[in-house]
């Protein structure tokens, strides 16, 4: 019964150091947005929220949920999921939707690539 406990804990850990890092990774993303690219604050909330979301679902759908289809293919589900949300708040015209959604799925697919290979 300790064992079971014991490991919810340890699925909690990761899922709040993985959003951490999501959120500190999308907010140096956006930075990135605002100061060179002269984009307005908007993107600086949509990238750092749009980071801790596909860091959460990444966790979700692999440590907890435990979906078949490999880490590859949920990190890029999890990338689109956080390219809507990005798109969502940041901009609302129809034509860069498509790209942030393939641009979401490239990043999330090769992150959870890149982190596969290094367990």
């Amino acid at each position: 019964m300790e064992d079971a406990l014991a490991d919810t804990s340890f699925h909690y850990s990761i899922l709040i150091k993985r959003v951490v890092t999501g959120l500190i990774l999308g907010a140096l993303a956006g930075a990135v947005q605002v100061w060179f690219f002269k984009r307005d604050l908007m993107y600086l909330c949509a990238s750092a929220t749009a980071g801790a979301l596909y860091m959460a679902a990444w966790v979700l759908f692999t440590d907890w949920l435990r979906l078949a289809g490999g880490k590859v293919l949920l990190g890029a589900v999890a990338g689109l999921l956080a390219a809507i949300v990005w798109w969502a708040m940041a901009i609302h015209a129809e034509n860069v939707f498509i790209q942030s959604a393939v641009a979401g799925v490239c990043f999330g697919a090769a992150y959870a690539w890149s982190d596969q290979r290094m367990t």
